[in-house]
């Protein structure tokens, strides 16, 4: 049984169901033991002052985003001991290696899954230990074995993954779309075509993004010289170049001269005026 908070809706728990069962058959396949999600969930409660195990999820292709899969500590001991097939009574760095192993694998499982309804899709897996940004959009599954071992799993999908679901089936529900045929920022195809060798020189503005954060007003008033504020990124993670808010292409950081620049790595496609802004298409003379 999934739980599902108020705010999700039916698409976050499709979403979340073909995960969930992506991870259950990956959990079977490599414990050699039956795992199943459980009619009746526990409170899945982490003890006070015990960080839970959690795994970040990168969604890129036909829909973008993230989601964070979130552990009991001492439930997450229980699942590396099925995997590792041996006692195991803390989580360290051996149990962290093959919980990720768990979930790299069942996200291909997934990924396929979805294919036919979104697009190739890439995902990549890490351990953080961020919690989730936003705690009210939550789906909480149970996962049980014939032994009584019980695990409770949480996810957290991040605002722009719930955006792109959203978008896309929307669009896909006034049949505006085929699998793959949108981009990453759910945009629908252009409905006649437009000759843009005519504003090809027009200047755009574009912005580097290497990170972002919510802050409070409190927050935001206390800041003072030498204030140090923690974006959602990591190191490791792509640089994004947005043209009017919207991302157009991801890539490393570099230093050029002295000045900022961008070695892109991967550039989102289909690039149609549709998923430029408004301002952006009234400068090209595209705006209606």
């Amino acid at each position: 049984m999934m739980e599902t908070s108020n705010t999700v809706d039916g698409t976050l728990q499709s979403f979340s169901s073909s995960f969930f069962d992506a991870l259950m058959n990956t959990l079977t396949e490599t414990s050699g033991s039956p795992w199943l999600i459980a009619d009746v969930p526990t409170d899945g409660v982490t003890p006070d002052g015990v960080e839970p195990v959690r795994v970040k999820l990168t969604v890129e292709g036909g829909i973008r985003g993230s989601f964070l899969i979130e552990f009991d500590r001492a439930e997450a001991t229980i699942l590396a001991r099925a995997l590792l097939r041996q006692p195991s009574e803390e989580f360290g760095e051996q149990q962290l290696e093959a919980l990720l192993n768990l979930v790299k694998t069942a996200t291909s499982k997934f990924s396929s899954a979805l294919e036919p309804k979104y697009g190739t899709l890439r995902i990549k897996s890490s351990s953080t230990s961020k919690p989730a940004s936003d705690l009210l959009n939550v789906v909480k599954m149970t996962a049980a074995d014939n032994g009584g071992s019980r695990v409770s799993i949480l996810m957290y999908p991040d605002p722009a993954l719930r955006e792109a679901l959203s978008l896309h089936a929307n669009a896909e529900g006034k049949g505006a779309i085929t699998p793959g045929s949108m981009s990453a920022a759910g945009v629908d195809a252009v409905s006649e075509p437009v000759n843009l060798n005519l504003v090809m020189d027009i200047e755009l503005n574009v912005t580097l993004r290497f990170g972002q954060r919510q802050l409070t007003l409190r927050e935001v008033l206390e800041l003072t010289s030498g204030s140090v504020v923690e974006l959602d990124r990591q190191v490791e993670e792509p640089v994004e170049l947005l043209l009017d808010g919207k991302v157009i292409a991801r890539g490393e950081a570099v230093v050029i001269d002295g000045n900022y620049g961008l070695r892109v790595t991967e550039v989102s496609e289909p690039m149609l005026p549709s998923a430029f802004g408004r301002s952006t298409q009234q400068k090209m003379g595209l705006g209606e």
